[in-house]
């Protein structure tokens, strides 16, 4: 099976609101890569995505033997970082964090740092329980591994700093984290339909205010919650 990244088509609204800055979740990481040689590396010469070269990185995200839903992820899921995001000045390949705390404090410092819910990955977020819609679904097991290929600086950085657009079905995605895009889209002036509901996408029985846009064809779902009391 073939290891490659390959160059999804993006979804025309995402298109429209970003042009270029939105690529798929595979793309990105490698964009953001600072390429380095193994001697001046901080894996110490055991080989990371950071120090195997352009063409190395890409096999050394994705493997021939790599589950398909991690494929998916990396192909299908879109990323836009954000155009406020500071540069990703240097690359860690280490894993300091359990992934699921990695989670979790990367949403409570978002909520640390904002009196609004200008980050939707913090939406829905239960302080006490310390868990939500978007914590199970960045805490998968796709997600996990890309956690060990990646380094949590690196997760870090994409969680805190860019939009993520998950595809959960055709022409359909779930917005975990980033500006709401219904807000960009009125910016833009971008005709949109919205629809708000009650209900969660993983447990269809919870109470959870969703909201659910209709953009030139394609679905973007997301939570939104007023984290200002």
């Amino acid at each position: 099976m073939a290891t490659e990244i390959k160059r999804r088509r993006v979804p025309d609204v995402l298109w429209r609101l970003f042009r270029d800055r939105a690529r798929s979740l595979g793309e990105t990481i490698l964009s953001l890569i600072p390429l380095k040689t193994s001697e001046n590396c901080k894996c110490k010469g055991r080989r990371c995505l950071g120090c195997v070269g352009e063409n190395g990185a890409m096999s050394f995200l994705l493997r021939e033997k790599d589950p398909d839903d991690y494929r998916k992820l990396l192909n299908q899921c879109f990323i836009v970082v954000s155009d406020q995001a500071p540069p990703l000045r240097g690359y860690d390949p280490h894993c300091r964090w359990p992934h699921l705390e990695l989670v979790r404090r990367t949403i409570e410092m978002t909520i640390s740092e904002q009196c609004s819910s200008s980050n939707i990955i913090s939406s829905g977020y239960d302080k006490v329980s310390r868990f939500s819609d978007t914590v199970e679904l960045l805490t998968s097991p796709s997600w996990n591994l890309l956690l060990r290929r990646i380094g949590d600086v690196l997760m870090f950085y994409l969680l805190k700093d860019t939009s993520i657009f998950l595809r959960f079905s055709r022409n359909k995605h779930h917005q975990l984290a980033g500006v709401p895009i219904s807000d960009l889209c009125l910016k833009s002036h971008l005709h949109i339909s919205a629809t708000m509901y009650k209900s969660s996408l993983l447990h269809p029985g919870k109470f959870q205010f969703q909201k659910r846009l209709l953009l030139r064809g394609f679905e973007f779902h997301y939570v939104q919650v007023s984290l200002c009391g």
